[in-house]
């Protein structure tokens, strides 16, 4: 009886410091979301303005514009 109570009380200190935790864990991975979405433009735009020549970003652009149109 002393160890399932024992037990239950450990179960809720643990559930307890998860809820309080849980919004700091949120927080993290939001702002880790935020960043790695950011770092891929950023790494996206410098191939699309550095390492594609006019040409290729006047295919690239006329390919979305096509999808976009047929899309509808």
């Amino acid at each position: 009886m002393m160890k399932q109570i024992l037990f239950y009380f450990v179960i809720a200190v643990a559930l307890f410091g998860l809820i309080m935790n849980l919004d700091m864990f949120i927080f993290s991975f939001v702002q880790m979301v935020i960043s790695l979405a950011i770092l891929g433009g950023i790494i996206y735009l410098i191939y699309y303005f550095f390492f594609l020549t006019p040409d290729q970003r006047k295919y690239k652009r006329a390919v979305r514009k096509s999808k976009r149109h047929n899309k509808h």
